[in-house]
């Protein structure tokens, strides 16, 4: 019989063994569940959907699940915001703003995780002229280390909002949010083949020429797929249901999946593989609606490591990946994702200061991916890269305080709010430091 006190994430490459599992329907339900972690001296922390490729949820404490806090709490029309307590999926989100007429302006190109979770830890999307979810918040309500409700806002506790917008879990449990939302919109989305050098040379006109873009490198090829998204005043036209199967979750996922499958078992074929399916990239084009556009379907599992550099190294960058790759006599199944976001200013966001060009390697679970991250990170360090802190990096606190100019800011407002450390767990040690 499983142990029921074990958890693991969707990439099932982490898991722990909390001393309690809880699955809080009420915030006041979390406050008692805090407090009772306290007498027992206990940490604390919470978990979504376990997207994170990091240990960030893991604890040998007690764990909050906030799956059931999913509801939709206020939409404000005139101020432009959407009320909803913190453990919504991005999916039901995107639903319950859709029957609204409403829209997030940009989005993550996964819909499973919570909003806390999604959050807490950077999710970003693609647009240079946007910035990443968080970017989005306007009020926010967590449960703090003595077990007290702290809303805050642009009138109330602004400091705390400034830096819990991404708070990586480590101020508290976050119970509620409020986002600024649009009227809902239509995107115009067309893909298409390139190949990498004429990439490399127009990034900068490719990025800044759609509201959403974003391409997809297939290693061991010359070949690029582009995903251009803009918004339109047309009609959508969305693809029948057999169609949108075939496009977004046969070819993606089962397809590919068999490809990766015999890459796994046969490594040297990989290449050849990878020329294969560079030679099916071709042209479609779609119009729908905006979430419908921006997210994808994501069955194969995988483990993936993303960092954030500055935008004008992004071409140098993307080569580097690639001299790598041909260097090192890497067998890389998966294609290199590339996407941008405008500066924010939000203390820990990987984009804080700087518009900002994300790389993200992947590679399927179970296959070996150490040299191939390693290399990669080593690349990132280079250009004053930022791990995304949901996804598989090799830092701490002792290279990171420097590439990030409100870290202390940020430090103090977690002495403020914990400073007996309940929400920290060993990646929080590493990643911000144990005092």
């Amino acid at each position: 019989m499983p142990d029921r006190n074990v958890w693991r994430n969707w990439a099932r490459n982490q898991s722990c063994a909390p001393a309690a599992i809880e699955e809080p329907r009420s915030v006041l339900e979390i406050v008692e569940a805090i407090r009772r972690a306290r007498t027992a001296g206990q940490t604390v922390k919470v978990v979504g959907s376990g997207h994170s490729f990091t240990d960030a949820a893991c604890t040998d404490g007690r764990l909050l699940r906030v799956d059931a806090l999913d509801r939709v709490l206020d939409v404000d029309r005139d101020a432009g915001t959407i009320t909803v307590e913190a453990g919504i999926t991005i999916r039901a989100l995107n639903h319950e703003l859709a029957v609204r007429g409403l829209a997030l302006h940009n989005l993550g190109d996964i819909d499973r995780q919570t909003l806390a979770g999604a959050t807490s830890t950077g999710t970003h999307g693609t647009g240079s002229r946007l910035g990443g979810l968080s970017t989005f918040i306007r009020g926010m309500e967590l449960v703090t280390a003595d077990g007290d409700v702290l809303r805050c806002s642009a009138d109330e506790e602004p400091e705390v909002l400034h830096g819990a917008r991404v708070g990586l879990g480590a101020l508290g449990v976050v119970t509620k949010l409020t986002l600024a939302c649009v009227p809902g919109f239509t995107l115009r989305h067309v893909e298409r083949a390139a190949n990498l050098t004429e990439v490399v040379s127009e990034l900068d006109d490719l990025a800044d020429g759609h509201d959403h873009f974003e391409l997809y490198w297939l290693p061991h090829t010359e070949t690029c797929s582009l995903l251009c998204n803009d918004h339109t005043d047309d009609a959508p036209r969305p693809k029948s249901a057999y169609k949108r199967w075939r496009a977004e979750v046969f070819y993606p996922n089962y397809f590919f999946g068999a490809l990766v499958a015999a890459g796994r078992l046969r490594p040297a074929a990989i290449p050849r593989i990878a020329q294969a399916v560079a030679s099916t990239v071709g042209t479609s084009r779609l119009v729908d609606r905006s979430d419908r556009i921006l997210i994808s379907t994501r069955l194969l599992r995988f483990v993936e490591m993303e960092y954030a550099i500055p935008r004008e190294h992004a071409s140098e960058a993307l080569l580097a990946v690639r001299d790598l790759i041909e260097a090192e006599d890497l067998r890389v199944s998966f294609p290199v994702e590339v996407r941008f976001t405008a500066s924010d200013d939000v203390p820990l966001s990987t984009a804080h200061g700087r518009d900002t060009c994300y790389i993200a390697v992947h590679v399927a679970r179970g296959m070996p991916h150490e040299r191939y991250f390693d290399g990669v990170e080593r690349i990132m360090d280079r250009f004053d890269g930022r791990p995304h802190w949901g996804k598989m990096h090799g830092q701490s606190a002792a290279t990171l305080a420097a590439r990030y100019p409100e870290w202390d800011r940020f430090a103090r407002l977690r002495d403020r709010l914990d400073p007996e450390r309940r929400f920290t767990n060993a990646y929080l040690d590493r990643v911000l430091g144990e005092k």
